[in-house]
């Protein structure tokens, strides 16, 4: 079963401390534990458990970030993200460190979400970070089964179910159903990209099809090779309304 994949946040702002938890559970991810010092984020890298750290560049003193950046990427081999204020000079100093990701304040939810993606991708592809990341367009994400990240492509996503506290996407390449912790509303908002918004379309209270996988729809079902869905009258306008803009 997948597990929530687990951040560390070492940041010394108690206020971006909240926001950045706010926005990490709102995703489904969870939080490890938010420290606030040099000192406290060097016994935490060794006693935490872990799968991604967020972390200011500017901890304690200038760049104070910077060198514990490096401790991760020499000793721990963690993905991080460094979190500047916008200064280039910070982002070209702390290349040095091996950053999978850079995130800008003030941190937006989008931004987040794509950065953390991106960070899994480059620390996989064993890829240095470009440089930092705006709200952009992606095409993936990533699920935690057991110590192992598996990469999805949302082209391959046929369908998204709502199952309690959860949500089930299913990934046509291998069959398989993978669940995020997070709601139908919030994964429609939030973590589907917004390129490809015009692709889902919600055909009941509980599910979302991609377009491109419809083989047929009926007055009361739509058909995909995969399953079949029963549709809501609402759901059915809406989706022979988006059909009719993509033919």
């Amino acid at each position: 079963m997948e597990q929530a994949i687990s951040i560390l946040i070492v940041e010394d702002e108690d206020i971006w401390v909240h926001n950045l938890t706010i926005l990490l559970e709102s995703y489904g991810f969870s939080v490890a534990r938010a420290v606030s010092t040099v000192n406290d984020a060097l016994t935490a890298f060794s006693s935490c458990n872990y799968d991604l750290v967020l972390m200011d560049i500017n901890l304690d003193s200038r760049g104070g970030g910077i060198e514990l950046g490096k401790v991760l990427d020499k000793m721990y081999n963690k993905p991080f993200i460094f979190v500047t204020s916008g200064d280039f000079h910070d982002v070209k100093d702390a290349a040095a460190a091996n950053p999978s990701a850079y995130l800008t304040k003030p941190v937006s939810p989008n931004s987040l979400f794509v950065a953390i993606q991106n960070a899994f991708n480059n620390f996989s592809s064993n890829r240095q970070s470009p440089g930092k990341i705006a709200e952009e367009s992606f095409s993936f994400f990533f699920v935690k089964q057991g110590n192992k990240y598996k990469k999805i492509e949302w082209k391959d996503v046929v369908y998204i179910s709502s199952q309690k506290n959860y949500v089930s996407v299913f990934n046509a390449p291998d069959k398989a159903e993978y669940l995020i912790r997070s709601s139908l509303q919030k994964t429609m908002q939030h973590i589907v990209p917004r390129s490809m918004h015009n692709q889902f379309v919600q055909v009941n209270r509980a599910e979302v099809v991609q377009l491109s996988f419809v083989n047929e729809i009926t007055s009361d079902e739509v058909r995909t090779s995969y399953k079949n869905f029963p549709i809501s009258e609402s759901g059915g306008k809406e989706l022979r309304s988006m059909l009719k803009n993509v033919l």
